[in-house]
């Protein structure tokens, strides 16, 4: 497993496809650490907008049968996909999941293309309570 922090880069290098993360990779993070960051994040969607990349991850959402209006992925879920794929991955996003590091908690987070203005490469976790 690989502790990241999702408000710094983890490689200066982007993969082929224009992303940072691998969603072969395990990655762990320490979610109270992240809080901060994150939430800015999601302040700045309520004054600029959210990323068009938002789309996959509603479009994931409903292709999947989880609510779009109140999202409610389930550890049970995601967890096959830890490490292993993306839950999606399009010109704007990639979804992939990662690890509390201090429980068995799993969050999905959105990696923003270099499409998204405003937002390249953010990353940014949909599930900051994580997943049911």
């Amino acid at each position: 497993m690989k502790k990241i922090k999702l408000s710094e880069c983890i490689d200066s290098r982007l993969s082929n496809d224009g992303y940072e993360l691998d969603p072969t990779e395990k990655y762990v993070v320490d979610i109270e650490s992240e809080i901060e960051f994150q939430a800015a994040i999601m302040m700045s969607f309520q004054v600029m907008g959210p990323p068009p990349a938002i789309k996959n991850y509603h479009a994931w959402l409903f292709e999947n049968g989880f609510n779009v209006d109140a999202p409610n992925p389930t550890n049970e879920f995601v967890a096959p996909y830890y490490g292993v794929k993306p839950l999606w991955k399009t010109a704007y996003s990639q979804g992939i999941v990662i690890k509390a590091e201090n429980d068995d908690d799993y969050f999905i987070v959105m990696e923003c293309s270099r499409e998204n203005r405003g937002y390249k490469y953010t990353k940014v976790i949909l599930t900051p309570g994580g997943c049911m």
